[in-house]
């Protein structure tokens, strides 16, 4: 009898501890599959009902990078979790008062680009000056024979140092390295390079080589016009 009374007045179950412990355990368990569930989606509608579903668990309200609700294709090059990042002012997408301008089309459409090849293609000018000296003029004239014959697009990229013009031809330093670029091209043209493989870029200051240095030798590293091949040929745009 005294052996059934002490089994009674012990009683049954876990410990109290054991129950907070369980549920906290059962929680990490659902957070792991959560992470497991969230790394297996593999495709782009699944990932689209993910995050549909994610936006109505947190009441999501919109801004500028909101949770697009229609099918739309993800790019390869995105990284899905930037679609979940909340607006900072959700009220204001626009992030000003100004009425921004509107024209008749909603987006622009870019040519695509090739790869970008710069093989020896740059050729220095003297401060202040279009003119290239005759050792950089016999250098391009030979540069530009070995690229006649091809149908691959040539970019002309102008630059300047940050020396004032003022009191020279030139309006500013954009007109500088544009004069550069034209000088550079011509001499192409010049060599039987055809003028619709050739596309003038005036950088001006923008982009130097050396920025703000005070030597006199290195801030002349910016005086110089680079040629840049793209391969991509320029038939396409004829048609």
């Amino acid at each position: 009898m005294a052996l059934k009374k002490k089994q009674a007045e012990g009683g049954g179950g876990a410990p109290e501890w054991m129950v907070t412990y369980g549920d906290m355990v059962t929680l990490l368990l659902t957070f792991f599959v959560l992470l497991l569930a969230m790394s297996e989606v593999k495709q782009d509608q699944k990932m689209m009902e993910f995050m549909q579903a994610v936006k109505e668990a947190f009441g999501y309200t919109g801004g500028v990078r909101q949770l697009p609700t229609e099918e739309v294709e993800i790019p390869k090059n995105i990284n899905e979790a930037r679609l979940l990042v909340m607006a900072i002012q959700p009220d204001n997408l626009g992030y000003t008062n100004d009425q921004g301008p509107r024209g008749k089309r909603a987006r622009v459409n870019s040519r695509p680009r090739g790869k970008e090849y710069k093989p020896g293609g740059s050729f220095h000018f003297p401060e202040l000056s279009a003119t290239l000296s005759k050792s950089e003029l016999d250098k391009l004239s030979e540069y530009a024979r070995q690229l006649r014959g091809y149908t691959t697009l040539i970019e002309v990229h102008g630059y300047c140092s940050k020396r004032p013009v003022k009191g020279t031809p030139f309006q500013d330093h954009f007109d500088l390295s544009y004069q550069r670029a034209r000088a550079v091209a011509q001499v192409l043209m010049d060599n039987g390079v055809s003028e619709r493989r050739i596309k003038i870029v005036a950088a001006g200051t923008t982009q130097p080589i050396a920025p703000s240095v005070p030597d006199a030798t290195e801030r002349r590293r910016n005086d110089i016009v680079e040629l840049i091949q793209i391969d991509q040929s320029i038939d396409q745009f004829s048609r």
